[in-house]
């Protein structure tokens, strides 16, 4: 019984290929094998999963397509047949410019003629006699009254 379990530990740590076995447990597996039908069984799923295993390992891995596949697609096409550009094209743009901030710095930037603006009279205000609560704060006790902390104030603290 021992060599019938262990013949099935064999077959599921190597596999249906004996020469992976232990060499000194491999005769008495094999013949626990052949006298068990269960085990013949067994040897055959792990034929079967060996053979799956040795085919899924030599199918060739699709290479993954990558942004550089897809760059020469997303550029747009060459210009075929692209004419230069006139140099008298680059100065005359350029002294448009030019005219158009001198005119716009005149226009905006002159000050306008005619009569000096008049200076507003200031606003006159009314002093406020001082009342009591004024004082009241003023006074050292005052300041002493706003700035001294309460007691639930000094628990936080």
């Amino acid at each position: 019984m021992p060599t019938k379990i262990r013949a099935a530990a064999l077959i599921d740590a190597f596999g249906a290929d004996t020469a992976r076995w232990p060499a000194d447990e491999r005769g008495a597996a094999l013949a626990a094998i052949a006298a068990d039908p269960a085990l013949t069984a067994r040897l055959a799923e792990a034929q079967a999963l060996d053979a799956g295993l040795a085919a899924w390992a030599a199918a060739p891995v699709p290479r993954a397509r990558s942004f550089a596949d897809d760059l020469p697609a997303l550029l747009p096409a060459p210009i075929v047949a692209a004419r230069p550009r006139p140099l008298w094209r680059g100065f005359a743009l350029g002294g448009g410019a030019v005219a158009a901030s001198l005119a716009v710095a005149l226009v905006f930037g002159l000050p306008a003629s005619g009569p000096a603006p008049v200076a507003a009279p200031a606003p006159q205000i009314a002093a406020v006699a001082p009342t009591d609560a004024d004082a009241a704060m003023q006074a050292p006790e005052g300041f002493a009254l706003i700035f001294t902390p309460t007691a639930d104030e000094e628990d936080l603290i």
